[in-house]
């Protein structure tokens, strides 16, 4: 008789083995976490892709980003930091929601909007088109807003972003 265990595997471990060349640690990274969740694109990967681009950062905005990427552990980027970051990889730049557009967002509650879109217990996306408030971060794209709401996720920062008093 065979005997099964579980075995505890970080996200960031569970990456590099789902992208390696052995099937066996491919196979136990997909135990832990889905295909989608493994293929996320890494965070260093977005910062160098926001580098490359032309984005009219500031001298201050890209030396952050630069020193982003020699961290060590990245993940120890503030929260609100990590989703402004992804705000402006997926929204292409520094696009900003005006009242009249339509801006996707997540946060944490009950859902008290009609048109949310739940991501799990806690959190739900939503989106506003009459208004524009200054201290949401807004995606263009809701596919966008639920693949930053993963990122934040997978990274342990979701509690991070919004504390309740």
């Amino acid at each position: 008789m065979e005997e099964t265990r579980n075995v505890k595997i970080s996200y960031n471990k569970a990456k590099e083995w789902y992208n390696s060349n052995n099937s066996s640690l491919k196979e136990i990274a997909l135990q832990a976490f889905t295909k989608e969740e493994l293929e996320q694109i890494d965070l260093k990967e977005i910062i160098q892709l926001l580098l490359s681009y032309y984005y009219n950062f500031t001298d201050t905005q890209r030396i952050q980003l630069e020193s982003l990427i020699k961290r060590k552990d990245i993940t120890k980027v503030s929260a609100p930091k990590l989703l402004r970051i992804l705000a402006c990889y997926f929204n292409e730049g520094f696009w900003k929601k005006k009242e009249g557009e339509e801006g996707f967002f997540f946060y944490k509650k009950e859902s008290a909007y009609i048109n949310a879109c739940s991501l799990d217990k806690y959190w739900y996306i939503s989106s506003h088109t009459s208004v524009s408030y200054p201290t949401l971060v807004y995606f263009k794209r809701e596919r966008d807003c639920k693949e930053a709401y993963n990122i934040m996720k997978n990274l342990g920062k979701l509690d991070a972003l919004y504390t309740d008093f």
